[in-house]
């Protein structure tokens, strides 16, 4: 595993159950903020076993018609109101 800053980070074991069932560690799952029903794709890399995240596909959300002002502006203010 390796951490966002590219240093491996070690979060323990995990023992397969005869279920053949992994639990990933506690605090890795907190860490990447992993719900129950995230997916992931298994991917065999040498003697390695890796799980890769799968992210959903983003949606466009519309509100039936054309974006008015006040939407960009909103989102100008929480996008720029702490700067100077």
């Amino acid at each position: 595993m390796s951490s966002d800053e590219g240093e491996p980070t070690a979060y323990g074991t995990a023992e397969r159950n005869d279920r053949g069932q992994l639990t990933i560690p506690k605090q890795l799952r907190d860490d990447l903020q992993l719900d129950g029903g995230t997916t992931f794709e298994v991917r065999r890399e040498g003697g390695e076993i890796r799980l890769v995240r799968e992210v959903p596909e983003l949606e466009t959300v519309t509100r039936g018609g054309e974006w008015g002002r006040e939407a960009f502006r909103d989102a100008g203010g929480a996008t720029f109101s702490n700067r100077q």
